[in-house]
């Protein structure tokens, strides 16, 4: 693939948050070592050996397990993107990272990191089922700060079962306090499937609550602007310049490459995917230089859908005109109807080429997005 943005999925976590629906995996540390060489093998073949406009470790727990590890396998996807990555991220759990590791990152030239932080009340970690208490989040942001990495982000969940505005709002405060660069506060989803979904079935967890999510995220946004903190995208929030590049090369359908366990890759029209589970992946690394389960040709109509529905993630929205450019379709025409009655209705604006959803539109995305859906 000629891309020059890439994800790389390390699987492995201490424990698996019963809301998670990620393609992660506890109880599997005798899979890691040979994980990682399987990792580096696939990543020496497909990145482009030129440099990375971007490299994101995300997972699972990335930061999960012995420093030695960690340090092989970023030392060994920095050598196979050729040295030079513009921005360089990992997730971490605040719970794992400590100076030893913070020192890994920097040396590996990791210039980014995201802690996962969640709540600052330990009840809702308790709840979120993490691993780390409220006092490890400022650690591991004082440890970062000191290590010498330059650009942190830390996650916030909101709307938590049980949590009050008021405690919101003193996580906020004491998130904002830390001054990271980024800020990415998600309202809590209940994913089919999870213990939160077999909860909330069983009635031992309150349903979502559409309002009251609303509620929480409205009261966050404003909290976040006062701390000087702007919204760029649904859920996240940057100091200025400081937005994720990664995630805004997903967002602009940029082209990536996919490297790990359940991995995607995007490549024009092209959609690909690893095998899940990473025992599997790397027996077939190791068997036949990959792991594909499968891979297709999108139509134009869909690949359209899918540039709208993470464009119109982001405030600035979509160039319809760049669109039909790059895909051969023009959602003015073929969505002409839809995109009338959304502006109608004060959901989206389209001012010359450009579409984007209105504040309002921002909290009704997913019904604006299906109306985009092909022969919907």
């Amino acid at each position: 693939m000629d891309a020059s943005h890439a994800y790389v999925h390390l699987p492995f976590c201490a424990r698996r948050c019963p809301y998670c629906d990620f393609n992660a995996h506890a109880g599997r540390d005798g899979d890691m070592d040979a994980y990682a060489d399987a990792l580096l093998a696939e990543a020496r073949a497909q990145l482009p050996g030129s440099g990375l406009k971007t490299l994101y470790v995300g997972g699972g727990t990335p930061t999960y397990g012995e420093a030695n590890r960690i340090a092989k396998i970023l030392t060994g996807l920095r050598e196979a993107a050729g040295g030079e990555i513009g921005e360089f991220t990992i997730e971490a759990n605040p719970g794992t990272l400590d100076a030893e590791k913070v020192a890994v990152l920097r040396d590996a030239g990791v210039n980014r990191v995201s802690v996962g932080g969640q709540s600052f009340h330990d009840k809702h970690l308790e709840t979120l089922g993490r691993i780390h208490q409220a006092v490890h989040i400022g650690r591991a942001v004082d440890a970062l700060r000191a290590g010498g990495i330059e650009r942190v982000s830390v996650d916030l969940i909101l709307a938590i079962p049980g949590q009050s505005l008021a405690e919101q709002a003193r996580d906020l405060s004491q998130l904002t306090a830390l001054a990271p660069e980024h800020v990415s506060a998600y309202v809590l989803t209940i994913e089919d499937g999870t213990p939160f979904d077999d909860l909330v079935r069983r009635g031992r967890m309150p349903k979502p609550d559409d309002d009251r999510d609303l509620t929480h995220l409205h009261v966050a946004v404003s909290q976040l602007a006062a701390a000087g903190y702007e919204r760029y995208e649904i859920s996240n929030f940057a100091r200025p310049g400081e937005a994720s590049r990664h995630n805004l090369a997903y967002w602009r359908d940029a082209d990536w490459i996919g490297l790990g366990a359940g991995a995607h890759s995007h490549a024009g029209r092209t959609r690909s995917k690893n095998i899940d589970d990473p025992a599997a992946y790397a027996h077939a690394i190791a068997e036949t230089g990959t792991a594909i389960e499968w891979s297709e040709d999108t139509s134009p109509e869909v690949a359209l859908f899918d540039a709208l529905m993470m464009g119109l993630r982001l405030v600035e929205g979509v160039d319809l005109a760049a669109l039909e450019a790059r895909l051969g379709v023009d959602a003015r025409t073929l969505h002409a109807e839809s995109i009338a009655r959304h502006v109608r209705a004060g959901l989206l604006e389209l001012e010359g080429t450009r579409l984007c959803l209105t504040p309002r539109g921002l909290d009704l995305t997913s019904y604006v997005i299906r109306s985009f859906l092909p022969d919907a």
